[in-house]
């Protein structure tokens, strides 16, 4: 008879401990990596939304300058723009959306510095007020393509004939403006002697706010005509269907907090807004016109903060500047002849935009996945990357005014633009 024996009560408690030991140190490493992973997660969720969004940014500030007047004829053309702060403090358009007067030459780009005061739109179209976060920097394009209709992506154009003329027609149906409902604009292209183009606004001038014309397949009224072999009209696609508030589309980039805080991801840390783009609105209607459309582009920002680079005397020696602030004394410069003065009157003149600006910096400070205990910034975070001109969070800075700032992880988007539309870029 064989002796059959089985494990002691001793081997038994030893081996439930090997395994209880096994466990707990693989639950926790389990922990661990669905912790890391969940990070990973939200980071490139933000990383993704960002592309997204921030291409979009980039994208509109390439487009400065493009289908905009370099000349007005005599008298100059009434049109109006935005008709809420801050947007408004940006206008080249004048008068109020119900009664425009006769406007300046519209500049392809124009911008604020370091908001100190949370000036809101409470009159925006879905009643919701945005309150721009104090100590940012607020942008705006101007450009036909930076619209949203379909008819802002299209250009053609029209050349002279005793008998009258059609616009151009291009291969491709999908390229073509849609007669009857796209609104558009005309420029007479002339060269200059010196190089270079200039590109006149075609308006009735017995009616100056006569600027727009609905686009036709047949043949466009003598106002809008080319009277000579050497014209060629330009025609840039605005919007559909609605009446034109300005000869262009604008549209503003700029981070605020809208008081409809369902807007604003709970995991967001307190005090960070959205950054935004917004179109100033065409509309057959006095109420509307001149108001925005928001689109959001990134959540959770901080800040974001503009830096101009400038070619000021020709010589391909680059020279920076923050962006443009009606007191000269609060513009910053990085340069050996760049002055805040010199900049605020470029910055206040369409064609030294067009000749002197070379690119347009942006920083945006983000939040990069969620709030993290266990994760302590030690270090200052700069928004730029020269010294007159970055702006530096300090750690302490992080945890002021009930920000908790510090146990958040921040990513510093940094987009570099050349304009391709204007001058001489």
């Amino acid at each position: 008879m064989k002796n059959i024996s089985g494990f002691t009560l001793l081997e038994i408690i030893i081996t439930m401990a090997l395994v209880i030991v096994v466990v707990g140190i693989t639950g926790s490493a389990f922990n661990s990596i669905q912790k890391t992973s969940g990070r990973l997660v939200a980071s490139e969720e933000s990383n993704i939304e960002g592309v997204v969004g921030l291409e979009m940014f980039r994208h509109d500030i390439q487009q400065a300058g493009f289908g905009l007047a370099h000349a007005f004829s005599d008298p100059a053309p009434s049109y109006a723009e935005a008709t809420v702060l801050p947007a408004s403090k940006l206008n080249d358009g004048k008068g109020t959306s119900a009664a425009p007067t006769a406007g300046n030459v519209p500049r392809a780009i124009v911008s604020w510095n370091d908001l100190t005061t949370n000036l809101s739109d409470a009159t925006s179209e879905t009643g919701v007020t945005y309150n721009v976060i104090s100590g940012t920097d607020y942008l705006a394009i101007k450009a036909t393509t930076v619209g949203t209709s379909t008819a802002a992506r299209k250009w053609t154009y029209l050349t002279y004939s005793s008998g009258g003329k059609a616009a151009k027609s291009w291969p491709d149906a999908e390229d073509n403006l849609t007669a009857s409902t796209d609104r558009v604009i005309m420029m007479n292209r002339t060269f200059k002697m010196t190089g270079g183009v200039t590109n006149t606004l075609v308006y009735d001038t017995s009616t100056p706010g006569t600027y727009w014309v609905n686009f036709t397949n047949s043949l466009f009224n003598s106002a809008f005509s080319p009277l000579s072999p050497q014209q060629v009209y330009y025609i840039y696609g605005i919007v559909k269907s609605k009446a034109l508030a300005m000869p262009f589309n604008r549209a503003d980039f700029f981070v605020a907090r809208p008081t409809n805080t369902a807007k604003i991801p709970s995991s967001c840390a307190p005090g960070t807004g959205i950054l935004y783009k917004t179109n100033v609105n065409h509309s057959d209607s006095n109420t509307t016109r001149g108001r925005m459309t928001y689109m959001p582009l990134l959540d959770c920002v901080a800040d974001m903060q503009v830096v101009f680079g400038w070619d000021l005397n020709g010589n391909g020696i680059i020279e920076e500047s923050s962006a443009y602030e009606s007191d000269s004394t609060k513009i910053s410069v990085s340069g050996p002849t760049i002055t805040a003065a010199g900049i605020k009157t470029i910055l206040e003149s369409p064609d030294e935009i067009r000749n002197k600006l070379k690119y347009v910096k942006v920083y945006i400070m983000a939040q990069e996945g969620r709030k993290d205990s266990g994760f302590t910034n030690v270090s200052p975070i700069n928004v730029g990357d020269v010294a007159s001109l970055t702006k530096q969070y300090s750690v302490a800075n992080l945890s002021e005014n009930g920000r908790d700032w510090l146990h958040y992880r921040w990513k510093i988007f940094r987009i570099v633009v050349h304009p391709n539309n204007l001058s001489i870029n």
